[in-house]
């Protein structure tokens, strides 16, 4: 295992690497995670594949800067990282946040990604492959709505990491999330702000960058550029919904080479946390196939 940081347009980038002789694998976490999210996932791959973990922009011990969150950017911040280690072409696999930056490295980087695999980005807000019904007025009503109540919700501290900690276990406990690989999640997204403050890494204009675009994805328009095998990974949630089935099975149809599989239980974003061994069962048999 080896950790460093490489530096992408002035944007220093947190990375873990696995050595390996098979075919490279990038993992990208969701949207207020970190690269520790696949500490349970990686044993299920390591010896196989040549590992590469990334704390996107924002996130992590990665840099901050104050722009730079649309899916887009941070695409080019992996396309960055993955030039730099010589990485291409690699397997992507993306979870919610890390799925969207995912696909956007599929769409506009095609020559360096092998296959894509979405646990999110897997319907659009609104359009033609959106959740939303109702007039497009309503909806931009209702998001401008939600970007102020962000704007306006102050960013939570806390006088120590051990009270940040115990408020995410409390958090987590009460629906059935905390384990070991959760804990180990939180402990490293410890951000110390000032004397006696902490908070998590995920900073407040980060995570507002990136919801100011995020409304605004119609993740079509990415997945008709795709040219690689993508497999999506929705929740068990989300695969009883007929809007998002609707949408999935939609933008599914727009890739070549597209197959949709869901792990029984599976929870969006924490599913890697609470089953790693099945959820990357469903990753390995689907990369199985591909070099096939």
């Amino acid at each position: 295992m080896r950790d460093c940081q490489i530096d992408v347009a002035g944007v220093k980038l947190q990375v873990r690497e696995y050595e390996g002789q098979g075919t490279p694998i990038v993992f990208l976490h969701h949207g207020g995670g970190n690269l520790m999210m696949w500490r349970s996932v990686v044993p299920c791959f390591q010896g196989t594949y040549h590992l590469v973990l990334i704390d996107l922009r924002g996130h992590g011990r990665s840099d901050k800067p104050p722009t730079g969150y649309h899916i887009d950017d941070m695409a080019g911040d992996v396309a960055g990282i993955m030039a730099h280690l010589k990485l291409a072409p690699a397997h992507i696999v993306g979870s919610s946040l890390g799925a969207e930056v995912g696909l956007s490295l599929a769409a506009n980087y095609a020559e360096s990604v092998a296959s894509l695999v979405c646990e999110g980005a897997l319907y659009s807000e609104f359009g033609p492959y959106g959740i939303r019904e109702g007039a497009e007025s309503d909806f931009r009503e209702e998001v401008a709505q939600k970007l102020r109540t962000l704007h306006e919700t102050p960013e939570p501290q806390y006088d120590t990491p051990e009270a940040l900690i115990e408020a995410n276990r409390q958090s987590l406990e009460e629906i059935g999330w905390w384990n070991e690989n959760s804990e180990a999640v939180v402990v490293y997204d410890v951000c110390k702000i000032g004397e006696g403050r902490y908070t998590d890494c995920w900073r407040k204009w980060a995570r507002e960058g990136y919801m100011r675009h995020y409304y605004g994805y119609r993740f079509e328009e990415y997945y008709e550029r795709v040219r690689c095998p993508v497999l999506m990974m929705p929740s068990e949630k989300e695969m009883h919904d007929e809007r998002i089935v609707r949408a999935m099975n939609g933008l599914c149809q727009l890739v070549s080479q597209c197959e949709i599989v869901g792990v029984p239980g599976a929870v969006h974003a924490f599913g890697w946390l609470l089953n790693p061994e099945g959820m990357s069962e469903a990753v390995l048999r689907f990369l199985a196939g591909v070099q096939n």
